[in-house]
């Protein structure tokens, strides 16, 4: 059930006088609130949507506005609109609404042997899609380590690359759906950068048990279209969990 989910845990969200100075007037909703300490707010019923929260490395909004600007000429991200920080030092980022459902709301958490091939799909026309050359970001091996302040050899030999460019997040409530199940819009995207494919496999693919129960890794990897490499989603799993 949705109500299961500690991200919609949204009692006591208090709606920040800069939300309200940017809805203008229109109706100001909490729709996901993050585990830093950061809230989504719907204004307009999702006609707009203000990321807020403290400053932190997982939400830098200035970084996160480039992102979303150079990718939505590749495939369907939010247009950003605005970004900055309040009064309070708490940064904000506000970006277009997109068409769609959460794959992990709105009764999707409870289909997924729907879900979790689209997921997979959806990932690999990002992947396609999105071109390497010209990408100005990466998110690399060696830079991850050293923001986790690790040294390079922490998980032992790096893997061979396949590089592509990652979503950076593609956790499973990043990607939205229409009513009929497709994929039609991405979000969170703001470590998206060159990177092996993998990179966004294994946390794709972490997190299936999650939010739909163990059993569903092959039918994301038959959705994407790629055989099982246990090294390759060991190695960046271990990588997704320190950084």
């Amino acid at each position: 059930m949705d109500t299961d989910n500690p991200n919609l845990d949204l009692d006591g969200v208090v709606v920040p006088d800069l939300v309200h100075r940017l809805a203008a007037g229109r109706e100001v909703e909490p729709v996901w609130r993050n585990l830093i300490g950061g809230v989504t707010f719907s204004i307009g019923g999702g006609a707009e949507y203000v990321k807020y929260g403290p400053p932190h490395a997982e939400f830098d909004a200035e970084p996160e506005f480039a992102r979303l600007r150079w990718l939505s000429a590749y495939v369907a991200a939010p247009r950003p609109i605005d970004h900055g920080l309040d009064d309070s030092g708490n940064r904000w980022l506000r970006t277009e609404g997109l068409p769609g459902t959460s794959a992990v709301l709105g009764g999707w958490h409870d289909r997924p042997e729907v879900v979790v091939p689209e997921l997979g799909r959806a990932l690999r026309r990002l992947h396609d899609r999105v071109p390497v050359q010209g990408c100005p970001w990466e998110w690399s091996i060696a830079g991850r380590l050293e923001y986790a302040g690790r040294p390079a050899d922490t998980l032992g030999p790096w893997p061979a690359l396949d590089l592509v460019v990652c979503h950076g997040d593609a956790c499973n409530p990043n990607f939205l759906l229409d009513p009929s199940g497709t994929c039609v819009g991405y979000v969170d995207l703001g470590r998206l950068g060159v990177a092996d494919r993998w990179a966004d496999l294994a946390p794709a693919l972490l997190s299936l048990g999650w939010n739909f129960g163990e059993g569903w890794e092959p039918a994301l990897l038959d959705g994407y279209g790629i055989a099982p490499d246990p090294g390759k989603q060991d190695f960046y799993t271990r990588l997704w969990n320190l950084a």
